[in-house]
């Protein structure tokens, strides 16, 4: 029996899949970090992981990466856990519904991205860098794919 094999279209899809699986296991993991540093520690934490990797505590990422921790130090664990556990959820969901080719997680991977290109071209033109080109372009692709999937669903139907 012949077995077709996947086109690229096919296989860009499970990529992008496969990511938001990735993502949404980080925010799981980062959900259950949240539970466990519930009684602080939040910015000891960063102030480590900072000196860990040798970074320059002065600079732009890791100073952005404590001064978040001491304002999530002052949000309730409770709702930072549940807003971790959503995403985790959504972005679970979403990969899934990719990787089994359903219309509504093409639909959910459209507007999720369609979202964020708004802040991301904002970024570009307030702060230009290969960086910020990179993931507009990325997001750029996959809205372009998910519509590409859906309309060619819709000719099909």
């Amino acid at each position: 029996m012949p077995t077709a094999r996947p086109r690229l279209l096919d296989r860009s899809v499970h990529a992008v899949a496969a990511l938001e699986g990735l993502k949404g296991l980080t925010a799981l993991a980062l959900a259950f970090g949240f539970g466990a540093l519930q009684h602080g520690g939040l910015h000891e934490l960063a102030v480590a992981l900072v000196g860990r990797l040798h970074l320059d505590p002065q600079s732009h990422l890791p100073a952005l990466i404590v001064g978040w921790s001491d304002h999530l130090q002052q949000v309730h664990p409770g709702q930072l856990i549940s807003v971790a556990l959503a995403y985790a959820a959504l972005r679970l969901a979403e990969g899934w519904g990719l990787w089994h080719d359903r219309p509504w997680a093409e639909w959910l991977a459209a507007l999720a991205t369609g979202i964020y290109l708004p802040f991301e071209l904002s970024h570009l033109l307030h702060r230009p860098g290969w960086a910020a080109a990179l993931v507009l372009g990325f997001n750029l692709a996959i809205l372009a794919l998910m519509v590409w999937r859906l309309r060619a669903r819709r000719a099909a139907a």
